[in-house]
């Protein structure tokens, strides 16, 4: 099968920047979960909708210089981004990208040591399906992962409790009315099911729950800008008029009321982890 390679010329869809700031801030926690994930050296791995690239070169590093790791996506400024990325690392020896439909990609079965899917199932139009696929690509005895956030509890600041309720609720609303299947953006809380369904019954499910205290470094800041910004675009419609302007309040850059610029302020992020082997027969 030939690559179809990136074409830088291609856009990147809106929350790439957000999502990169989010892999760069938490990068030693985020290490720490695919360093935990079952692999050995040598292993062949498939990172479907590998996005940017991060967890494709943490899982590069993990199988050494006799594994191999295949990205596929089918973003081509995702696949320009994150080749760009490995060569950077001097990984490229051991990882492969191809543009291709995660949920429809002529991948060969049967043959992975373990196949990767890390934040991305909830943009799936069929998530059960998805993880079947993945379980298909997987050898006998080898692993299914998918690290999957939960929308509505992702981001944790400390809010005024007002504020945090009213804005949960916003965000309820703005995925139900601007999605056919609002469900897919708290799909986390619901992995155990999505691998049964994928005939993965029983997978092992953890959770992880990154920390971070005021005075906030340089890449959470940036982080949180990025999260703050995207928040305040989807949820002030759906927040009434004093509440609303409590929020603005709390998240402009020049606002002497920043929570940001909180000297207490708070931020944990939480992620969660699916397991399962893929049974011989």
């Amino acid at each position: 099968m030939a690559d179809q390679r990136a074409d830088p010329t291609d856009e990147l869809p809106t929350y790439a920047r957000m999502m990169a700031a989010y892999h760069e801030a938490f990068e030693p926690e985020l290490r720490r979960v695919v360093r935990g994930v079952p692999l050995a050296p040598g292993s062949r791995v498939v990172d479907l909708a590998c996005g940017d690239g991060s967890y494709t070169r943490w899982l590069a590093e993990r199988v050494g210089d006799d594994g191999e790791v295949l990205g596929v996506d089918l973003s081509a400024a995702f696949l320009h981004w994150a080749e760009a990325a490995l060569r950077s690392a001097s990984l490229l020896d051991r990882v492969r990208f191809v543009r291709l439909d995660v949920e429809h990609s002529p991948l060969i079965e049967g043959r992975a040591d373990l196949v990767w899917c890390a934040q991305s199932l909830y943009s799936l139009p069929d998530p059960a399906g998805a993880v079947r696929r993945m379980a298909a690509l997987a050898r006998p005895g080898g692993r299914v992962v998918v690290f999957e956030s939960d929308e509505l509890h992702h981001v944790t600041l400390s809010w005024p409790v007002e504020i945090e309720l009213a804005l949960r609720a916003a965000e309820l609303r703005a995925f139900q009315e601007r999605s056919d299947h609002p469900a897919r953006f708290y799909i986390a809380r619901d992995l155990p099911r999505v691998f049964r369904e994928a005939g993965l019954p029983g997978c092992e499910f953890r959770s992880f729950a990154f920390n971070r205290q005021a005075p906030f470094d340089r890449p959470t800041r940036r982080f949180l800008d990025e999260y703050l910004t995207d928040l305040r675009d989807r949820v002030s419609p759906f927040l009434d008029p004093a509440r609303r302007e409590e929020f603005a309040e709390l998240v402009a850059p020049e606002s002497p009321r920043r929570l940001v610029d909180d000297p207490d302020a708070l931020v944990v992020c939480v992620d969660h982890l699916a397991v399962a082997t893929r049974e011989a027969g």
